[in-house]
């Protein structure tokens, strides 16, 4: 199988470097200008008259589409000269649509179309929620972007980086056994959050419960959509959380060529090259990363200096690879291929005699066709092989200690009539599953399948309602539906008031169900799954208010959930350390949330985030919980141009509260002990600052954990150990733009 998708690999390879000349055959005059002999030529500036690179201009009603070029140029080439809307859009600048009418000849007359910066991101188009592309400001479903801008501004070495100054909320501990991160988000942990590449789910596992964060290579994240809680219908199994959904880059415009270098010595490298190309209707992406990072320890000291505990951080070196293919075959439908490989080498960890490998092998195949001017059809397929490789160098053997292979076909239609947009659509979600947790490290497998509706009313100009329901199938459990109902009203242009109701359903994951592990090897301590489980379901409850004014943005949210049957893992209490998976009674989490933010027109943006979770695990009438009630973050950015170079500076940092929690021991009598843990408060901090020199230089300098902060080992579960001050430098060189391709 490995050898199969490294081979179809190289075949996209191949047929993406042999784009340019098929697209050129194409301009010269063959079928497809017969088929297409009207054009559509213009320009796309700024409010200065100055191009605009990169700006998506898209016919619509139809799939064709084009991006500008380094002078702001597009053309598409249409089959008549009936009049049609071109819209325009380009990130931090209002979208626009423009009436046009085709010509017969080639240079013969321009559209020039000029947009207009964007006081807010409230324009910005999002699609995870509904399945279909809408304005920020008009979704019911309580969303949040990160944006190219952001994530340029905080220039993140990784993807856990990236949330943990973005998010309120999050935060990101370590496991000791995996070696891997682990987040929680709102008091909600890892296997609460469905994570999306492109709109579709992610495989493996990384630390328990948690999918492997370093899959998501930051160079190739256009922008992140995070939906709050189990309010989508379409990516609602699984999700009681929430679903942060990634999506990549793509090709752009005519030619995009990068090269990008990232230095912070021990603290990581990154070095990444990308390629696109979107001629005609034949589209190309390819991008190649190496990122690596140095092993380190942070140890906590007795009064005599000695370690009293250590955590060990193990490095990687990191290979991804990412090959998109689009193809427009006519004005109605399009097709896209992309396939990707990651490859993780860890570092030997001391007194192992073998070393860890991550693999990851996707191909993902998805259809678009339009049936009519608001109607849609979108066929996809997705096969992900994720595996964790032990290669014992002494012996020369290599060993597969867990493989998680998914195949996701999915269906969608999605159609608007006047008031109402309506979506259905069905997936089947099936699993292999080899892991060293299952007896003799067996294999097990699991299928399962959802079925969906979903209705988006406008019922007036002012109020909108997002009707949905969604039935989930497990070979185990049968059926189960959730409903969900989600509300838009804005009494005024500057006020939104959103609200919404959701039950969540999760099923047992295949390790909570079969999974007989041996701590240790030494039968110090069992781990045990558990057959009878119950799927968990959940009520979640939510509530926001957001106020618009210019430049100013103002949000506040809560949402509160309720379990029943959450699944935990619970001492068996019969004298011995072993735990088994077991449904809890009693399980809840409330949580509010602020955003500001403010954009001076000067280029002076201040963002500022507060998030409060109140998460309650009982266990022998003791809260459990490993949450910070209060965590905030903030974030100012100040960006200006003199003549032809552009200059920023942003200052990024997150703040976590102190705060205490339990743990609880039972003896052998049944008597329970429990032991107070107190934590201090925790602030980090980044510094940027770049320059944007004619002829695509970019230069950036910064540092991270900018008041050099140093956890201690004793709070891994809590929270990723820092090690102190780093300071980074990044070059990253616009080949189209330094050779004005």
């Amino acid at each position: 199988m490995n050898s199969f998708i490294f081979k179809t690999l190289l075949l996209l390879q191949a047929v993406a470097l042999c784009v340019p000349a098929f697209a050129d055959d194409a301009d010269a005059g063959g079928d497809v200008d017969d088929r297409y002999p009207y054009i559509i030529e213009g320009v796309v500036v700024d409010e200065a008259g100055e191009p605009l690179p990169g700006a998506a201009v898209r016919l619509v009603g139809t799939t064709f589409g084009a991006g500008t070029n380094t002078q702001g140029e597009f053309s598409i080439r249409v089959r008549n000269d009936d009049p049609c809307v071109l819209r325009v859009s380009f990130m931090g600048y209002e979208p626009t649509e423009t009436a046009v009418t085709p010509s017969a000849n080639k240079g013969e007359w321009k559209v020039k179309i000029a947009l207009r910066a964007a006081t807010n991101s409230l324009d910005e188009v999002v699609v995870t929620g509904l399945f279909m592309e809408k304005p920020l400001k008009d979704v019911p479903v309580l969303t949040r972007v990160i944006s190219q801008k952001d994530i340029q501004a905080l220039n993140p070495q990784s993807f856990e980086q990236l949330l943990q100054y973005e998010l309120p909320g999050l935060q990101i501990s370590y496991n000791t056994m995996s070696q891997l991160p682990e987040i929680t988000y709102m008091g909600m942990e890892g296997e609460y959050i469905l994570f999306l590449i492109d709109g579709e789910r992610v495989s493996g596992e990384g630390a328990d419960h948690n999918v492997d964060f370093t899959r998501f290579n930051v160079d190739d994240i256009e922008r992140i959509e995070v939906i709050k809680g189990s309010q989508s219908t379409i990516y609602g199994s699984n999700a009681l959380g929430g679903v942060i959904n990634i999506i990549t880059k793509t090709a752009s415009k005519p030619f995009t060529g990068n090269l990008n270098a990232r230095y912070a010595g021990s603290d990581g490298q990154k070095y990444t090259a990308s390629a696109g190309l979107r001629k005609n209707r034949l589209t190309s992406y390819s991008s190649l990363t190496y990122r690596t990072r140095d092993t380190y320890s942070v140890s906590d000291l007795d009064d005599d200096g000695t370690a009293s505990s250590t955590t060990t951080m193990y490095g990687y070196s990191i290979w991804d690879f990412t090959q998109k293919l689009g193809y427009t075959c006519n004005e109605r439908l399009s097709v896209d291929l992309k396939g990707t490989y990651y490859h993780n080498k860890r570092d030997k960890r001391e007194g192992y005699l073998y070393q860890d490998f991550f693999i990851d092998y996707a191909l993902s195949g998805k259809i678009k066709y339009l049936i009519a001017d608001n109607q849609q059809l979108v066929l996809s397929y997705i096969f992900d092989n994720y595996k964790k490789d032990k290669d014992f160098y002494v012996s020369g053997n290599t060993r597969t200690d867990y493989r998680n292979r998914t195949h996701t076909p999915r269906l969608d239609y999605t159609g608007t009539f006047g008031r109402h947009t309506v979506s259905v659509g069905a997936e089947g979600y099936f699993e292999y599953l080899k892991h060293y947790f299952m007896p003799d490290s067996s294999s097990v497998k699991g299928n399962s399948a959802a079925i969906y509706a979903q209705e988006d009313w406008k019922v007036t100009d002012n109020f909108d309602v997002v009707l949905g329901v969604r039935a989930d199938w497990h070979e185990k459990y049968a059926w189960h539906v959730t409903p969900k109902v989600s509300l838009l009203y804005r009494p005024w242009k500057q006020l939104a008031i959103r609200a919404g109701y959701s039950q969540g359903f999760r099923s047992p994951s295949l390790k909570e169900l079969y999974q007989e592990y041996d701590m240790g090897g030494l039968g110090y301590m069992m781990l045990y799954g558990n057959e009878n489980l119950e799927p968990e379901t959940s009520h979640q409850m939510a509530l926001s208010v957001e106020y618009t004014q210019g430049g100013l943005n103002l949000s506040v949210s809560a949402a509160h959930n309720r379990f029943k049957n959450k699944i935990t893992l619970q001492s068996l209490n019969d004298g011995t350390n072993d735990a088994r998976y077991e449904n809890a009674e009693k399980a809840r989490t409330t949580s509010v949330e602020a955003i500001a933010r403010y954009n001076f027109r000067f280029g002076l943006t201040l963002t500022g985030s507060y998030a409060y979770t109140d998460d309650y695990e009982e266990v022998s009438g003791y809260n459990m919980s490993y949450v910070r009630p209060h965590m905030a973050t903030f974030n100012v950015l100040y960006s200006h141009k003199f003549g032809k170079i552009g200059t920023n500076i942003s200052l990024n940092g997150q703040w976590a509260c102190p705060f205490d929690r339990y743990s609880v021991r039972t003896s052998d009598d049944g008597e329970a002990t429990a032991t107070k843990h107190s934590y201090d408060a925790r602030t980090m901090c980044s510094l940027n600052a770049g320059v944007r020199l004619p002829r695509g230089i970019s230069l950036n300098v910064g540092v991270d954990n900018l008041f050099n902060h140093k956890d201690k080992s004793s709070e891994n579960g809590l929270q990723l150990p820092q090690n102190g001050i780093s300071v980074v430098g990044t070059i990253n060189l616009n080949l189209e733009e330094m050779f004005k391709l």
